[in-house]
């Protein structure tokens, strides 16, 4: 217990002490932590970065994020639950009609996101693609489980997961996005 409040206490203060250094105006300085620096310990200045601020987001960004993590970590255990050698049908069921929700979230909610830093059609980059692809994918899926070809359905939702979870997740993560610039330049440090 006693271990909890002082990782509590610690983490506040450098919550409290990361956001005044993103505050300040002018150069600050951060603690490297990374061998490409130089020593490990020593000080780089930071001369005004733009830096992503996850709470200055629009809710459309909080949503679509929201709803595609929830599907990348849905989708596994919604195909894991219905394998050969353990078929949970109430559990695949459950989890598909989850992950199926989250997916029609995340293709909605892209509609609205916009990028005019990237080439683009309209504030669409070339990432918007998926959109039809995920919701044509999701429709082939309901179609061949209609017609009862369970194989068709099976192939058809383990290449929406690897293509519109995995694939989309991939390109999220360039630098050159929010969501890359968040991770690689902000969290960790590297950019």
């Amino acid at each position: 217990m006693r271990l909890m409040r002082r990782l509590s206490r610690h983490f506040s203060a450098a919550f409290r002490a990361g956001s005044r250094a993103l505050r300040a105006p002018g150069p600050h300085f951060v603690a490297c932590r990374w061998l490409r620096c130089g020593r490990v310990g020593t000080v780089r200045p930071i001369v005004n970065e733009p830096e992503p601020q996850p709470c200055n987001s629009p809710p459309v960004i909080a949503i679509h994020l929201s709803a595609a993590l929830g599907a990348l970590v849905t989708g596994p255990v919604a195909l894991w639950a219905r394998r050969q050698g353990a078929a949970r049908p109430r559990l695949h069921r459950a989890f598909g009609y989850a992950w199926v929700t989250l997916m029609l979230i995340t293709a909605v909610s892209a509609l609205f996101i916009r990028d005019f830093q990237l080439p683009n059609i309209a504030g669409y980059t070339p990432i918007h693609l998926l959109i039809p692809l995920t919701l044509g994918g999701l429709f082939m899926a309901f179609r061949y489980l209609l017609r009862k070809n369970i194989t068709g359905h099976r192939m058809a939702m383990q290449q929406l997961y690897l293509g519109a979870c995995v694939g989309a997740g991939q390109f999220t993560l360039l630098p050159s996005r929010y969501l890359g610039q968040l991770v690689w330049g902000q969290w960790l440090g590297w950019l």
